[in-house]
């Protein structure tokens, strides 16, 4: 005789592994991550951003910074954002301080529908954290979706 399962227990799982996942996606506004020792390690992630239907509209600019973060060491940390034919750079020019680089307000495409390539490197050889902290926006300051799948981790 085969034993019964209450399918409860399951489903209640799986919807609070969907409520947390939605909760990670609404509040995700920062990437912390690695680079290895190599001088030419980057990482780089594709960020979107778009209009999710909560009420906040669609995507007008992506707000960005970068924090090289302890421990301190030789590199430096950078990013280029791209999006289009356009790019920025952005360094924090001291490693291991409460301060980030300068930040920047890198307008959309106009579609409200945007994809911007991140890319973050360093001037030397030595593992380095970073920390990139980063806002889609809305013509009006609020947030919108924002995902920013990871494409190369070095």
């Amino acid at each position: 005789m085969m034993k019964k399962i209450s399918p409860t227990p399951i489903l209640s799982a799986l919807l609070s592994l969907m409520v947390l996942g939605q909760t990670q996606l609404a509040s995700a506004h920062e990437i912390y991550g690695t680079l290895g020792y190599a001088s030419g390690s980057i990482d780089q992630y594709q960020i979107h951003c778009f209009d999710n239907g909560d009420g906040n509209g669609a995507n007008d600019h992506l707000y960005i910074n970068v924090s090289d973060t302890l421990p301190v060491a030789a590199p430096l940390v950078s990013i280029q954002i791209q999006r289009a034919n356009i790019a920025k750079n952005l360094t924090d020019a001291v490693d291991g301080n409460a301060t980030s680089s300068p930040s920047v307000n890198f307008k959309g495409g106009g579609t409200g529908n945007d994809f911007y390539i991140l890319t973050v490197d360093k001037t030397a050889a030595g593992n380095e954290n970073y920390k990139v902290e980063l806002h889609c926006l809305s013509s009006s300051g609020d947030h919108v979706g924002t995902e920013f799948p990871i494409l190369t981790d070095q």
